[in-house]
């Protein structure tokens, strides 16, 4: 059922790999480093546990070379005129880059069947061009850190000329008073919150644009998701948005800054990406199906270049172990990813959906690999009060975010209530690796791409959201290479575990 490589696909796919095999795998400029010193020094190391030497040879340093491979990966499409939206983004030559490079690991460690499956794309969502500036008292500020959310509707062609209105978190107290219809609006928001409720809001009473500042020191990059608005949306960093703000406070009555806003969006036509698939024969024709995305924004180390290198180190764990004693076939999916437009958003996943019953019918698990090690990470303040500007500008000195010796936290899902013995086998095996979790487990998988299977299969899934999450500032150093080695190994320990069971005792009726 699988469709056969087209040519174009195949044609693109073989280019990008010659460019990876040619350039040595190196971008335009130095490669994000694996790890600095402090950082290989300092984090923290699951010991293996006795009885586990089976599982030594995950390394997870090796595995984060991986994610360093991706990362750069994504800066070639950046450096290749790209310069603001970028990354390996579905559908572009950094997608097909991606596509071939996965390729090439997987037949490198000798699996078989090792394609690409083309699939067409409905016309995406790409910003061509943008530009906000902020005036007030005479002078012209740029927002260098305003990026547009995912999917945002474009300005007219003439641009915008807008004032400014500041709403705090947006609530409905924080609107209330206040006229926002024809202005552009800017709204805060904690920490790993969701915005799109109070830019929802603003939309709802008229606002002609609407800004998100999410409260991190800095002035990362953040791509949002869809805001749902018609009024053109983006995100903003903290610099930025505080700058907005005082200018908004000192402002004589009647007298609000000013801001100008061009944002010029092409749905493009014609796209393709794939699906990557490779199998590893066992001595059963039964499955466990190991997925992992592979598209991002920016470097995407962690959302989703840790997803693939834990992959990639499972199939290599696996390929040395002889074929009689791996109970199951293991079948490996680059999914081409879901931050995509259309209705044919995730279109890979939504392939394998439509023919599971061919897929999955001797499926015993499903794993997603999806943010498998994120940095701890936390915001304190450096001072209190403010500081002075040499423009007289009051400014309160900016917090900053912290990097710990560890990595979060993951939510998890195991086969829910109805599968005890799969979340027994999950909960063992996070423990004896050291990776650490939510107390209880999610009611449904956490955000990710299983959310398409988790109905029909009994499937395995953690992940976590950072401060770094979807900003230019997720680089490969926010990825421990600690976290990659606790989380692989302790989903080959599930898998292995797994494997001692029957399907009778996973597979269950569609769950609503």
């Amino acid at each position: 059922m699988r469709k056969a490589t087209s040519c174009r696909w195949a044609w693109i796919a073989m280019a990008a790999l010659s460019t990876l095999i040619g350039c040595g795998l190196q971008p335009q400029e130095p490669p994000p480093r694996a790890s600095s010193s402090a950082l290989d020094d300092g984090l923290l190391r699951w010991a293996l546990p006795p009885g586990a030497e089976a599982y030594a040879d995950i390394d997870g340093r090796r595995l984060h070379e991986y994610v360093v491979e991706q990362a750069a990966i994504s800066r070639r499409y950046r450096d290749q005129g790209h310069p603001r939206f970028w990354g390996r983004i579905t559908g572009t030559s950094g997608d097909a880059e991606s596509a071939a490079w996965l390729v090439a690991k997987l037949r490198g460690i000798g699996l078989s069947d090792v394609h690409a499956q083309p699939l067409d794309l409905e016309p995406q969502w790409m910003p061509r061009s943008w530009a906000v500036t902020v005036t007030a008292g005479g002078e012209t500020m740029e927002l260098e850190s305003a990026q547009p959310a995912y999917r945002a509707n474009p300005t007219p062609a003439q641009g915008l000329d807008l004032e400014a209105v500041y709403v705090g978190l947006g609530s409905e107290a924080d609107f209330a008073g206040r006229d926002v219809r024809g202005k552009a609006v800017f709204t805060f928001r904690m920490p790993l919150s969701s915005s799109e409720e109070a830019l929802q809001r603003a939309d709802s009473r008229g606002a002609a644009a609407v800004f998100n500042v999410p409260m991190l020191p800095g002035n990362m990059r953040y791509q949002a998701y869809p805001s749902g608005t018609v009024a053109p949306a983006f995100s903003l960093g903290s610099d930025d948005g505080y700058a907005v703000r005082e200018l908004i406070a000192q402002a004589s009555d009647g007298e609000a800054p000013g801001v100008a806003i061009n944002l010029d969006i092409e749905l493009t036509a014609g796209l393709e990406t794939a699906l990557v698939w490779a199998t590893l024969p066992g001595a059963t024709d039964e499955t466990i199906y190991i997925m992992a995305h592979r598209d991002g924004w920016f470097d995407a180390a962690g959302d989703n270049a840790s997803g693939v290198a834990s992959m990639i180190g499972l199939a290599e764990h696996y390929a040395e172990i002889p074929r009689a004693e791996r109970r199951r076939t293991l079948v490996f999916v680059g999914l081409d990813g879901h931050h995509n437009s259309g209705p044919g958003q995730g279109v890979g996943r939504r392939w394998m959906v439509d023919h599971r019953d061919e897929l999955f019918a001797k499926a015993a698990l499903v794993i997603n690999l999806e943010h498998p090690s994120t940095l701890q990470t936390t915001v304190r303040p450096r001072y209190h009060g403010t500081v002075q500007t040499a423009d007289g500008l009051s400014f309160r000195d900016s917090d900053e975010i912290v990097w710990a010796n560890t990595y979060m936290p993951q939510q998890w899902y195991a086969g829910g209530p109805t599968r005890p013995q799969l979340q027994a086998i999950a909960v063992q095996a996070f423990r004896e690796f050291g990776v650490s979790t939510y107390l209880e487990p999610n009611p449904v998988p956490p955000a990710g791409d299983l959310g398409r299977f988790w109905q029909f299969v009994p499937g395995l899934a953690t992940s976590e959201f950072y401060h770094y999450f979807h900003s230019d500032l997720e680089t490969p150093e926010t990825v421990p290479w600690t976290g990659l080695e606790a989380s692989t190994r302790a989903h080959a320990r599930i898998i292995d575990e797994v494997n001692k069971l029957e399907l009778s005792d996973l597979q269950r009726p569609a769950e609503p």
